[in-house]
């Protein structure tokens, strides 16, 4: 993955959260609207950094040169042949 790609990604991404961010603020009864909504947009924009960031260091790593070579299991088992 390029990093075009990965941008344009996360940037449909936050026009999904941002919406609903936005949607919990239209919804906020009157007299409310801070407190019915600024979790929603904490919460949108938490939730974004964490999938940006998850998204770049996967692109990173995948584009690597030694990626294939750096993969190993937790269990110790490797699916590759040994050498």
């Amino acid at each position: 993955m390029d990093k075009d790609v990965l941008v344009h990604e996360m940037i449909e991404r936050f026009q999904e959260l941002y919406a609903q961010a936005l949607t919990a603020l239209e919804n906020a009864p009157d007299g409310e609207w801070i407190s019915a909504s600024e979790h929603a947009f904490r919460d949108a924009f938490q939730q974004l950094l964490t999938e940006s960031y998850e998204a770049a260091l996967r692109n990173k790593v995948e584009r690597h040169p030694t990626a294939d070579q750096a993969a190993f299991s937790p269990s110790g088992q490797s699916d590759r042949p040994s050498s």
